[in-house]
């Protein structure tokens, strides 16, 4: 059989609740060359049965894969065990508890189709909450949330503009695993995922190799929901405590790689010092930041005091007339 244009790659750890919605809308693309690969990260319920049914429905589309003696290896070595499988030029990754709009994989491959370049394409992401109605929850469609990742689109961005962008915002603009699509050689350049981290951090560490050594595109476009839900690997792991324990490791194993890449780069080396200042010299770092989390407080209650006030389409209209990156809701839903 020939190469398909993209290989998708789904990790999963006990996903039977939204895997089966995750699978369909890959199925669903309006860009059909693609394969999926499955990998299982040593299931216990039933994610593992409905993975390999849909590789039995969709024979040479569809694959199923695990680890030696379906053992739990963590979420990096999962999607080595995915690249290596991979046979298409372009990889991208879905969670089995995100889905992708129609659309997703037919915007991102004419990207890098027509722009050779690009190693990689990152596309904004939206913050899904919305999902809790279909199980009799809020209905409030603004509980969405699309996070733009503050860059410049429609242009290439070479390396390390990315990584500086998303280090000085602490990774708040950091775009979602769901919404990227990169060259398989791009990936296998840089080593693919480093394997010492298993849930948090992961996606950041692949960012980071990946946008300090290559160029990178950004678009606005919602294409794909990040579903919020308490069993998420992020929630499990502790989404504050989580981030407080292993922000000083990432940032040890992004200084050490640094300098075995030989990365030169003024702004990005001035980024990580002044990040680096808050584990250093926590007093200064935190008076430092005090116009920052003024600006940041009056930002959050400005916005949620209009959200209160407004109806949803009156607040995305306020949003678009000032002219700020925003999409209706309603066309996400």
């Amino acid at each position: 059989m020939s190469a398909p244009r993209v290989s998708a790659i789904m990790i999963f750890l006990n996903g039977e609740k939204f895997i089966a919605e995750a699978i369909d809308s890959i199925i669903a693309q309006t860009f059909t060359d693609w394969e999926l690969i499955l990998v299982d990260d040593g299931s216990t319920d039933g994610s593992t049965a409905i993975a390999k049914s849909y590789a039995e429905r969709h024979p040479g589309k569809i694959h199923y894969t695990e680890h030696p003696g379906h053992e739990n290896r963590g979420m990096s070595a999962s999607r080595n065990r995915g690249i290596a499988m991979a046979r298409g030029d372009y990889v991208a990754f879905l969670d089995c508890d995100d889905v992708w709009l129609p659309r997703r994989l037919e915007v991102h491959v004419g990207i890098l189709d027509a722009h050779p370049d690009v190693a990689m394409v990152m596309g904004a992401t939206m913050w899904w909450r919305s999902w809790t109605r279909q199980q009799g929850g809020l209905e409030n469609s603004w509980m969405d949330d699309p996070r733009d990742q503050m860059l410049p689109t429609h242009q290439l961005l070479p390396a390390p503009t990315v990584a500086t962008s998303f280090l000085e915002s602490r990774g708040k603009t950091l775009c979602g695993i769901c919404s990227q699509t990169s060259r398989r050689q791009a990936i296998l350049d840089v080593g693919g995922f480093n394997e010492a981290f298993r849930t948090l951090y992961e996606d950041q560490v692949f960012l980071f190799r990946m946008c300090l050594r290559h160029p990178v595109w950004a678009i606005p476009d919602v294409l794909d929901k990040y579903r919020q839900h308490p069993d998420s690997a992020c929630n499990s792991e502790g989404r504050v405590t989580g981030d407080a324990r292993m922000r000083p490791i990432f940032l040890a194993w992004l200084q050490d790689h640094l300098i075995d890449s030989g990365v030169k780069d003024e702004g990005f080396w001035r980024a990580f010092r002044a990040e680096m200042l808050r584990y250093d010299q926590p007093r200064v770092w935190w008076l430092s930041r005090l116009p920052a989390r003024a600006r940041d407080w009056w930002n959050v209650k400005s916005r949620r005091a209009l959200m209160l006030a407004l109806t949803p389409a009156g607040y995305n209209r306020l949003r678009r007339l000032f002219g700020k990156s925003y999409v209706d809701f309603g066309s996400v839903r």
